[in-house]
């Protein structure tokens, strides 16, 4: 009996232990994000600027036709936007995203296949890049670096690290549509973004992986009730200057 509340009281000791030490490291961890810029090695989710400026993003695209009516709505608008395409989509569809690239906006990678990176090889998440970095290169794309988003924004720090060495930007977001969400509507995934933008926010959307439609119409009322406001557009190289 007594050996077995040694044992109790041993295991309680070192719980305690390692309870101060996740504790340490956890603040520790935000004081160093807080005054460093090491959170950019994980991913850039927002400008940090006080001027009422946004950049939308879409992914997935190119994807017609819903990739082309959101071009049209941009062009209504006369903004710019930040396209990340998959790479197999630009093979199949490369009009339109030089359509996408003589507009203005800004074109950037997110992978070849929209493979789960999580825990791949380094070769594969070199190829996933490059592949599509290439494609990009030889449609016209001339920017000295295209930023990368990971499917689904799923990433560790073996990718961190990878797309760091390449001189890229690992571009994230902090406000999300929902518009993958079926149930909701133009309206809702307008108002979600409505709702949640702030000066330097990067608003993620889709052009591509189904019926976008709804994303389409959300982008219109987007733009103009930011406006509104008193909100500008820019691309995710313009907001993060």
């Amino acid at each position: 009996m007594l050996d077995r509340m040694r044992a109790t009281m041993k295991i309680a000791k070192n719980f305690k232990k390692f309870l101060l030490f996740a504790l340490a490291l956890f603040f520790a961890t935000t004081l160093l994000i807080k005054v460093t810029k090491f959170h950019n090695y994980f991913g850039i989710n927002r400008a940090d600027t006080s001027e009422k400026v946004i950049a939308l993003t879409y992914d997935d695209g190119p994807y017609p036709p819903y990739t082309n009516q959101l071009l049209d709505v941009l062009d209504s608008h006369k903004i710019q936007a930040t396209f990340f395409l998959i790479g197999r989509n630009i093979e199949q569809h490369p009009e339109i995203v030089k359509t996408i690239l003589a507009r203005g906006d800004e074109l950037a990678n997110h992978s070849y296949s929209h493979k789960d990176m999580m825990f791949k090889s380094d070769d594969f998440l070199v190829s996933e890049i490059e592949k599509t970095d290439k494609l990009l290169r030889d449609l016209g794309v001339k920017q000295e670096s295209i930023s990368f988003r990971p499917p689904w924004g799923r990433r560790f720090l073996g990718l961190s690290y990878l797309v760091a060495q390449k001189h890229k930007k690992l571009i994230m977001w902090d406000v999300d549509s929902y518009d993958y969400e079926k149930q909701l509507s133009a309206d809702d995934i307008a108002n979600q973004v409505i709702k949640n933008a702030r000066s330097g926010s990067i608003v993620v959307m889709h052009d591509g992986g189904g019926d976008r439609s709804k994303t389409v119409a959300a982008t219109d009322k987007i733009v103009k009730v930011l406006r509104s406001k008193g909100y500008s557009f820019k691309t995710v190289s313009e907001l993060l200057k």
